[in-house]
């Protein structure tokens, strides 16, 4: 019964994108989004696949399975009390108690106080409503989250067809079905409505449309961006600064962007907040590499956890949720604030037991990072290393899974694209378009630091960057030269 549903639920969103490209997109043949859509859904069942038997052992893990596991806990609130379970959906309840009534349990949702709004929550609400109508079946999940960042797509291809000379079938596809993409935005994680909510926000800003049409769209876009990934609006709105101010005065956009990135420092530096942004990168990093090396994190006391390396596990002996010290071990005193402050402690008192909050494991996908140590001006020179790691990152080695291997050939076509967009076939375009280019380079970059800076995993990164993706695909679609490259080469290989 639950696999008909999924069915039933996949063929009418085909149907809805067939009714879509026949009454909206004329210049494809009517058949081609529903069959780009039916691939989309080969992208999340290759999701589900990897998350339940490749990492997962026959069950939906990391944090897709989280998240899933955490929406159906809420959504068992209802039967209990649906005023708390709405209290839970509009956030007008974070007493701890409250919480503690009916998910203490999650770690997701009960993760603490952040610097950013807790994007997670709203994932598992988001899956929480979806369960009403799922009956519990997660491929109907995968389906509907799938969709919205079909849709996503879809949206931006159609300001995008007035811009590029791509042919309309190979600009639908890069923009519905480009892999990095299309896998994330295929999950039941917050990549989709991200995905969506940036697509309509960057036509909103740059598309001529009339102002309602722009105006639902920068909300909608806005609030979708903002509540499944916060920063990612926050670098977007830095580029529209750039957009909107500093690109009219500069005709040679390289200089203009010298001259943002400039000032940009010196207010960071004059007002004393370049400190506080190094503080907050920092402390995201130490995060990562918590997560990237594994570990062990035990209670303290209401408002701190202890943290002890992987490594040192061995100090304990850990059963039925509790983690009994049986040698003194180093671990660090981390405070449950947003931006999880840490010192180092030595724990000596044998005997004592801590009730166990987490334990990770080593990540089999480490990369290099220097660390920041609460230092901007180590950020800085950090960026080169941060650039890198995000574009060209997961490098294969002897440890690779196959699975990194279609990201780092990915990693390589980006660098294609971008060498030939600005290199060997840029087309001719009018300065506010180059304006709308640079503006958009800046954004990936902006993502591309923050991204570096923070995450010494490659299997994060090539999720984190997906964001910066997207822009890369707009910049191509706006500035690379279709006509010439089909009139030089495509058509000199057939004849030859």
């Amino acid at each position: 019964m639950d696999i008909l549903a999924s069915i039933l639920y996949a063929f009418v969103f085909l149907l809805t994108t067939y009714w879509i490209g026949k009454k909206y997109l004329k210049e494809v043949p009517n058949t081609l989004l529903p069959v780009l859509f039916l691939i989309k859904i080969g992208y999340a069942l290759f999701f589900l696949y990897v998350y339940t038997y490749h990492y997962g052992g026959g069950e939906l893990t990391a944090d897709a399975g989280m998240f899933f596991r955490e929406s159906k806990l809420l959504y068992d609130v209802f039967a209990q009390s649906p005023k708390d379970f709405f209290q839970f959906i509009f956030g007008l309840n974070d007493d701890p108690d409250f919480i503690n009534k009916y998910l203490e349990s999650t770690t997701h949702w009960n993760g603490g106080q952040r610097f950013l709004p807790n994007d997670s929550r709203h994932v598992i609400r988001v899956n929480a409503l979806l369960h009403f109508i799922s009956n519990g079946e997660v491929i109907v999940h995968f389906i509907i989250l799938s969709f919205a960042s079909f849709m996503g797509g879809v949206d931006l291809y159609q300001w995008l067809k007035k811009k590029s000379n791509l042919s309309p079938v190979v600009l639908l596809v890069l923009m519905t079905l480009t892999p990095s993409i299309a896998f994330w935005g295929s999950s039941i994680i917050k990549e989709p409505l991200m995905i969506l909510g940036l697509c309509l926000f960057i036509r909103g800003v740059f598309d001529d449309i009339s102002m309602g049409r722009k105006a639902w769209r920068l909300i909608i876009g806005g609030i979708l961006t903002f509540a499944f990934k916060p920063y990612v609006l926050i670098c977007l709105l830095a580029a529209l600064i750039y957009y909107i101010i500093f690109s009219r005065f500069f005709r040679n956009q390289l200089i203009g962007v010298l001259t943002f990135g400039a000032l940009t420092v010196g207010i960071l530096v004059g007002s004393g907040y370049a400190d506080k942004f190094a503080y907050v990168i920092s402390n995201q990093q130490e995060d990562f590499i918590n997560l990237r090396d594994g570990g062990l994190y035990v209670h303290g006391d209401e408002e701190h956890f202890y943290y002890i390396y992987y490594d040192n596990r061995s100090h304990f002996t850990i059963k039925d949720g509790m983690a009994t010290l049986e040698k003194p071990v180093g671990a660090y005193y981390m405070k449950k604030n947003e931006n999880y402050e840490r010192f180092p402690i030595k724990l000596d008192e044998v005997g004592k037991s801590y009730p166990v909050y987490l334990t990770l494991k080593e990540t089999g996908s480490k990369v290099h990072v220097t660390l920041i140590r609460d230092n901007f001006w180590q950020m800085l020179l950090n960026s080169p290393e941060a650039i890198a790691n995000s574009f060209l990152q997961p490098i294969p080695n002897k440890k690779s899974t196959w699975l990194q291997y279609p990201a780092f050939l990915e990693n390589i076509l980006f660098l294609l694209v971008a060498v030939s967009t600005f290199f060997i076939l840029p087309k001719s375009i009018d300065l506010k378009e180059k304006r709308m280019a640079v503006s958009l380079c800046l954004f990936a970059l902006f993502i591309a630091l923050i991204v570096g800076w923070t995450t010494p995993v490659s299997g994060a990164i090539v999720r984190y960057i997906v964001p910066a993706h997207v822009a890369i695909i707009v910049v191509f679609a706006l500035k690379f030269d279709y006509t010439t490259f089909k009139n030089k080469f495509l058509k000199r290989k057939l004849k030859f």
